[in-house]
């Protein structure tokens, strides 16, 4: 299981008390996977992702300063860390169908944020983008035996978002 890291300081940061419903939710998560309760840690996990999936489109559609780099640069690891961490309990659920899923729709998530028109933001959407290219890769080393799974990866992996459609 992925763990939330923030910077500890006194007061916390906006970004990090906006991200805090996401980090109780890891959390959670990961306290009830570890004692195998995989329903718990699976809802925990999917309120995670769909809160990190809801902030770091909206910072990613605002006008761009730095305090705006900064959220994206905070809540794009949350989103990966969600999705993977997701992908985990799908896989000790024997669901790979929906482990490979959320592989693939993170993915592709961040393939059409490397579209911003911000090079720092797509720098920091890079980082992750390679992480969830080797997590794919790694998954379907793992899971050979289901075609269909390896069919839906490469598709994801060979993926490219229309370039005419930016993220604004």
């Amino acid at each position: 299981m992925s763990h939330p890291q923030f910077h500890s300081s006194n007061k916390l940061s906006q970004v990090e008390q906006v991200l805090s419903p996401w980090q109780a939710n890891i959390i959670a998560g990961n306290t009830a996977f570890e004692r195998g309760a995989l329903i718990e840690a699976r809802d925990k996990y999917t309120t995670a992702h769909t809160l990190a999936a809801r902030l770091l489109s909206q910072f990613s559609q605002a006008k761009i300063c730095q305090s705006v780099i900064s959220a994206i640069e905070h809540c794009c690891p949350a989103f990966v860390v969600a999705a993977h961490n997701l992908a985990d309990t799908y896989r000790a659920m024997n669901q790979a169908e929906q482990a490979c899923q959320c592989l693939c729709d993170v993915h592709i998530s961040l393939s059409h944020l490397l579209q911003h028109p911000c090079d720092t933001v797509r720098t920091v959407v890079v980082h992750h983008h390679h992480k969830t290219y080797t997590e794919l890769v790694q998954f379907a080393k793992l899971h050979s035996h289901y075609p269909q799974l390896i069919e839906q990866i490469n598709q994801t992996l060979s993926y490219t978002p229309d370039q005419s459609a930016t993220v604004h």
